[in-house]
């Protein structure tokens, strides 16, 4: 016999927005569904994310920069080992693939050759998301979401509560309460800054990983 169904005005006002884009800054629950290996032209390392919240509005191109061309370790790598942490993921390997991601030439989600880190994606989590002005090319002001910080979609423990087996979230709430929008400064000489990093993470050893 067939299901009936009520009404669900949430789910329906959800309905709309299917494929919208994430724009402001603040707490987002759902899947990242693309953690792509990139290469700044400069020689920066990194990976690059596309992630889908549980109400179906994406972002795209949400970027942590790991390492400099000298190697040398970035503000953003905390931001990684924290994402690795909720995710429950102790090593990620780089590994050939294929990504749909957007392109902004065709206006449409395409499938790519790249090489990828499995391990990343397909599971739920949560982030918060900042967005930041910067100046483009012909001088006009744009925008782009920065990935801010990352916590646990179903405990809403940050990546130090999860090290220090935490079990009630205290950390969540007060980063929420102080996150704001990056405004465009000194116009005209506007630089490209790694996203800020989530804090106290460090001084764990391998033997206290609670996972």
């Amino acid at each position: 016999m067939a299901r009936s169904y009520d009404l669900n005005t949430k789910s329906a006002a959800a309905a709309d927005n299917t494929m919208s884009r994430i724009d402001e800054t603040g707490k987002y629950v759902g899947t990242l569904t693309r953690a792509e290996a990139v290469t700044s032209k400069q020689g920066t390392e990194g990976v690059e994310f596309s992630f889908r919240a549980d109400d179906g509005a994406t972002a795209d191109f949400l970027t942590l920069w790991t390492y400099n061309r000298a190697g040398d370790e970035l503000p953003s790598l905390k931001v990684l080992n924290a994402m690795m942490t909720v995710l429950r993921a102790k090593t990620i390997s780089p590994t050939p693939g294929q990504v749909e991601r957007w392109d902004s030439d065709s206006r449409s989600r395409v499938k790519a050759a790249a090489t990828i880190f499995p391990e990343l994606t397909g599971k739920r989590i949560g982030l918060l998301l900042q967005r930041e002005e910067y100046e483009k090319q012909n001088g006009d002001v744009g925008s782009k979401m920065n990935l801010y910080s990352v916590f646990d979609a179903d405990s809403e423990l940050t990546a130090s509560e999860i090290l220090s087996r935490k079990t009630q979230p205290e950390v969540l709430a007060k980063m929420v309460a102080t996150l704001r929008d990056k405004p465009l400064k000194n116009r005209g000489t506007a630089t490209r800054q790694a996203p800020a990093a989530q804090h106290a993470d460090a001084g764990f050893e391998d033997d206290d990983i609670p996972f």
